[in-house]
């Protein structure tokens, strides 16, 4: 990966302070942002300023997906646009067909220049990622918008399943490998009053119908037929073909309903929002769920150091059933654009923003930008630090907050995720 120089600190700026020299280059964005982030009070947006000359001006909306692509397409049709568009992927971002379409209008500029000649870091991801090249290049040879370089490790193989271990252990359960293991832990957590309080409460499985990874059929149904959770295509023979009409399939919803009639799968797992899924994970009375379905647990409990049953879960393999053992689908990195400079930026605002969004494609810009204050958000590695990977080296660690602790508000988080 490239490397370069962290930005400066800066003193903060006095009250009612822009903390933009005199003489800064005026930029509006157009960004998401989290209800514990003000992207203009922001410590990170003051060292930006400061660095790159820059005076920022936002425009922000939330972090619905919905919501926020329909605030962008409003300001591009009626040509209210900001001169530079900094996005989320997994709120909303600028998809290939868009680059293309306001590229050739003119509304969107190329980027090949800027980056050729103040883009170091960013030429040498193309230059080095043949990937971030394909995604990144349209068709007729421009670059209207930059993807996230950096890989989602967490979004991979989204369909997962997370059970409790502390229940599973209670009861001398060892970790499920077939369909038969899991409806017989399930059976376990309904039965055995795994939380110790003397009703029969439990939650065997559940998942919900919002976020990513939460409908358990798709993790289930692997165990019999590949199921994508989104086409339900497969390729049979190099041709498109559908697992939906297949034995296979059908046998796995028999047993999917079998786990349903005995149960052992919440009956909102197919209805409930992401809201009423968590609210089983967090329940305060007593723990009541055995198995959750997700990307990542924090969809359904709450983590974090003083959370009570947010290192409870741990993800188990694959299963196997009675025709397959499949991998869960994983799916591709989606192209599109969430770094987009548009033609009201001015030739001073162009280098500005490209070489502010070159920094966040160095290690010590990423973690500023991204992570927050060294030393207060985030730390270097200390003796005895060991990484996901055991064969890599641990570059930092985040620190936690106490939960009761006033935001940072300073970073721009996944905003500047690259």
């Amino acid at each position: 990966s490239c490397t370069g120089a962290p930005a400066a600190p800066v003193a903060a700026p006095a009250e009612g302070d822009s903390g933009a020299a005199a003489g800064a280059v005026p930029i509006t964005i157009f960004s998401p942002q989290g209800t514990d982030v003000d992207l203009e009070t922001n410590s990170f947006t003051k060292e930006a300023e400061e660095k790159f000359g820059i005076d920022f001006t936002f425009q922000t909306t939330t972090f619905d997906g919905n919501s926020a692509k329909e605030q962008r397409q409003i300001s591009l049709a009626s040509g209210d646009y900001p001169d530079l568009y900094m996005l989320i992927p997994w709120v909303d971002q600028f998809s290939q067909l868009e680059l293309l379409k306001y590229g050739q209008q003119g509304v969107i500029i190329p980027l090949n220049d800027l980056i050729a000649e103040h883009a170091p870091n960013v030429q040498a991801a193309l230059d080095n990622y043949p990937l971030f090249r394909a995604m990144t290049v349209a068709p007729d040879g421009n670059i209207y918008g930059l993807p996230q370089l950096i890989e989602c490790y967490h979004c991979s193989y989204a369909n997962k399943m997370w059970v409790n271990t502390k229940w599973r252990d209670a009861l001398g359960i060892e970790v499920p490998a077939t369909t038969e293991e899991f409806q017989a832990m399930l059976e376990a957590f309904k039965s055995q009053d795994p939380n110790g309080n003397g009703q029969a409460d439990e939650v065997p499985l559940s998942g919900s119908i919002e976020d990513y990874g939460v409908r358990p059929l798709s993790y289930l149904m692997n165990g019999f037929i590949y199921s994508d959770d989104r086409t339900y295509l497969i390729l049979n023979d190099g041709k498109v073909d559908t697992v939906a009409n297949k034995p296979e399939w059908k046998e796995g919803l028999t047993y999917i309903k079998g786990l349903y009639d005995a149960g052992l799968i919440d009956p909102g797992a197919f209805t409930q929002n992401a809201e009423a899924y968590k609210k089983i994970g967090d329940n305060a009375e007593a723990q009541l769920l055995g198995a959750g379905a997700g990307m990542h647990p924090a969809i359904f409990v709450t983590v974090g150091p003083e959370a009570p049953y947010g290192a409870d879960y741990d993800a188990i393999p694959p299963l196997k059933g009675p025709h397959a053992e499949y991998s869960t689908f994983l799916p591709n990195t989606v192209p599109g654009a969430t770094f987009v400079l548009t033609n009201k930026a001015s030739p001073e605002a162009q280098v500005a923003a490209i070489k502010l969004v070159d920094s966040m494609f160095t290690e010590e810009g990423q973690l500023r930008a991204h992570f927050g204050e060294e030393g207060k958000d985030w730390r270097r590695p200390q003796e005895g630090d060991v990484a996901l990977n055991k064969e890599v080296e641990p570059i930092f660690a985040v620190i936690q907050q106490p939960a009761d602790a006033e935001p940072r508000n300073s970073s721009w988080g996944a905003m500047a995720q690259y």
